[in-house]
């Protein structure tokens, strides 16, 4: 046998025919304030007695805690009807609060990281207090240690959430009411504040009666917010949250009815602990809508950002494509006048015999190398960008390499009264021979330009499996601001004024473009005042017999071989050029048998059996109805191996890849005249060397 009630305060004492059963807490006055709760005690056979049995119940409870009529039976049929009223009473509410408290948790979170969410933030706020003030209902002992302060933190958790309430409403309907919020913050601070007094004289509960209208009050404007709100945003998705919010102060005005008024029945219950975690699923749910929502927004946005950057990449291909092509007209056509003004202006040099004259010749050739120098910067950038240039990498003695350029910079060195050394090296590297000469001679003549006093080392040394090949100098030094943009193009530091006897600020940008086709690392260590230290990081390679750089290759001529008695066919449509050069090459001897104009016009000039093979041929890339490499091509099918030198003022790219797949010697323009002698003496001896080569034995 058993008895069960629904309703029966933790804090209990009971007897069976005066004999004791049950001595609940009675004797925790501070731990155990008293609340509701199913109850099942068994009754053991002992206890009972013939007739009628007598049960007496002792109770001490909180507020409004109710007693229910006794049921006794058999302990089976019992325990069923006590385990669902124990769900549902207890089990339930204290389950919901607390994934109620979880996800309240959540929303706090993200109000933390997106403070615009004040909506979701101030009922995360709610909903995670009140889930705690909702579970601390069903507990056997007070979360304060106290009934007397427990009833007090009830009190103030219960207006703390509805100064909260009014703060959702206000956000959720998009609107501020200043007043309203300054009645808010008000409650939130002096109704606990009363509390606080009332508890120490023992008349909480007497306050309660007065402040609970007050917050129902309070509630009302925060509802209509919440309506207005709902009906402001249209989407059916705010309604859920407008109506949970209703429901919420009905179970709030319920509560007061039943804890406070005493207007229902003491075997009433709270709705509370039913209702917000209810209210707070349906926010939830309206927040995993908007995600959702947001989600797609964000991928549509993506998807268009991803459509606007392939068009505007589009279009920045269109418009660098467009600046090549206009690069490299507006350039061909530079170049044209300025390869005539250089060779004319050595002409006039040669000719003449005042020395006023030949000093004003030279500041002229001054000019026309600075522009030269600065077209022949952006000719290398430009092949460079192209991807006409293909490195070609391979073992590269470093020896080579320091002596070719100690032939090209020492003259440099010594009118600035500088010492260039380079330190004497066996090492052998992986690169390609013609591009690290470039670079090297670049850092060399950029040491070499802003120093002033002292000299120029450069040396290679191994570190740690690599080989490091460093240019020093004791110039003017590079401020650690501006060490990153020296490889820019046009940057120059410390020439504010463009002095282009300084350079035009290309050198470092052809070093850190060819360096990163090759795969090599470069680095800058620079002080004012006390110099730089430019160092370039390659891999070592083991040094085959009869290895040598190709920067090597090509002796720096002392004296130029004559062209004496060499018979030259000339192909060129510029006339101002041409004239330039018919002139410059007959003064170093040589004899123009036939300068051209068009391809047609040299075909007609091949298909005449007397005319015998010129010693070389000197053409232009850019030709009326055809081009210099047709032109070369149909020399060569009538005379065979002829020695030719394709000049050109073209960068392109299709064109420099085109040039550069050709294998013929290429001089661009603007070229110096003596830069135009080593290139027509290098030609001739590349067929003559050839010829030699596969020449039967006498």
């Amino acid at each position: 046998m058993a008895l069960m009630f629904t309703r029966l305060s933790t804090r209990h004492r009971l007897w069976i025919n005066g004999r004791p059963l049950a001595n609940q807490a009675m004797d925790d006055a501070f731990g155990n304030p008293g609340f509701p709760r199913p109850a099942l005690l068994e009754l053991s056979p002992a206890l009972l007695q013939a007739g009628h049995n007598t049960v007496v119940i002792e109770v001490v409870h909180a507020q409004r805690a109710g007693l229910s009529s006794v049921d006794v039976g058999p302990m089976v049929t019992l325990r069923a009807r006590y385990l669902r009223h124990l769900l549902v009473s207890v089990e339930l509410p204290q389950a919901l609060n607390m994934a109620c408290g979880g996800l309240a948790l959540l929303l706090v979170l993200i109000w933390r990281r997106r403070p615009s969410e004040v909506a979701l933030g101030s009922f995360g706020v709610i909903a995670l207090v009140g889930s705690v003030r909702n579970y601390s209902y069903f507990l056997d002992t007070s979360v304060t240690g106290t009934a007397l302060w427990a009833d007090w933190f009830f009190f103030a958790i219960n207006v703390w959430i509805v100064a909260l309430f009014g703060v959702f409403a206000q956000a959720f309907a998009g609107q501020r009411w200043p007043r309203y919020r300054r009645w808010l913050l008000g409650l939130a601070i002096v109704v606990p504040a009363l509390g606080l007094v009332a508890t120490g004289l023992d008349r909480l509960q007497e306050l309660r009666g007065y402040a609970y209208p007050v917050l129902i009050g309070t509630c009302l404007p925060g509802l209509w917010l919440c309506l207005a709100g709902a009906r402001a945003k249209r989407p059916w998705g705010a309604v859920g949250p407008a109506l949970g919010m209703g429901a919420m102060v009905g179970a709030g005005v319920h509560d007061y009815m039943f804890q406070t008024a005493y207007w229902l029945p003491m075997t009433e219950t709270f709705w509370m602990p039913y209702v917000m975690p209810v209210t707070l699923g349906i926010i939830s749910l309206a927040l995993v809508r908007r995600m959702v929502h947001a989600l797609s927004e964000v991928e549509a946005l993506n998807t268009e950002l991803e459509a606007r950057v392939a068009a505007r990449t589009r279009e920045l291909e269109l418009a660098n494509a467009a600046k090549t092509r206009f690069l490299a007209s507006a350039s061909h056509d530079l170049r044209q006048p300025l390869v005539t003004i250089g060779l004319l202006v050595g002409l006039a040099k040669d000719r003449s015999d005042s020395p006023q004259t030949r000093q004003l010749m030279n500041r002229v050739d001054e000019a026309v190398g600075s522009m030269e120098g600065l077209l022949t910067g952006l000719l290398d950038l430009s092949r460079l960008e192209a991807g006409a240039v293909k490195p070609d990498p391979g073992p590269v003695r470093l020896a080579a390499v320091f002596d070719a350029i100690d032939a090209h910079e020492h003259a440099a060195a010594s009118l600035k009264g500088l010492r260039l050394r380079f330190r004497a090296t066996d090492a052998v590297v992986w690169s390609d021979a013609v591009m690290l000469e470039r670079i090297l001679r670049n850092l060399v003549a950029n040491a070499v330009r802003y120093t002033e006093r002292g000299g120029v080392l450069v040396a290679a040394r191994r570190r740690g499996g690599r080989v490091v090949i460093e240019v020093r100098d004791s110039g003017i030094g590079i401020a650690p601001e501006h060490q990153q943009a020296i490889f820019q193009e046009f940057v120059q530091v410390d020439n504010p004024a463009r002095d282009g006897t300084k350079g035009m600020g290309l050198g470092l940008a052809i070093v850190q473009r060819s360096a990163a086709m090759l795969g090599h690392r470069i680095g800058l260590e620079s002080a004012l005042g006390r110099g730089s230290r430019f160092w370039v990081e390659l891999p070592p390679a083991e040094a085959p017999q009869a290895v040598f750089s190709d920067a090597a290759a090509v002796d720096t001529p002392g004296e130029p071989v004559p062209l004496q008695g060499r018979r030259v066919l000339l192909m060129e449509d510029d006339a101002s050029v041409r004239a330039a050069m018919i002139e410059r090459l007959q003064a170093w001897g040589a004899q123009v048998v036939a300068a051209h104009v068009d391809v047609p016009s040299l075909e007609a000039w091949l298909a005449d059996p007397q005319q015998s093979a010129p010693d070389l041929m000197v053409s232009d890339y850019r030709l009326p109805h055809g081009d210099g490499l047709q032109a070369i091509a149909a020399a060569r099918r009538r005379f065979g191996a002829l020695p030719a030198l394709l000049v050109t003022g073209d960068i392109a790219p299709h064109d420099l890849a085109r040039l550069h797949d050709a294998g013929l010697r290429v001089l661009h323009k603007p070229f110096r005249p003596e830069a135009l002698r080593d290139a027509l003496l290098e030609a001739l001896l590349a067929v003559e060397d050839a010829a030699e080569t596969i020449a039967p034995p006498c």
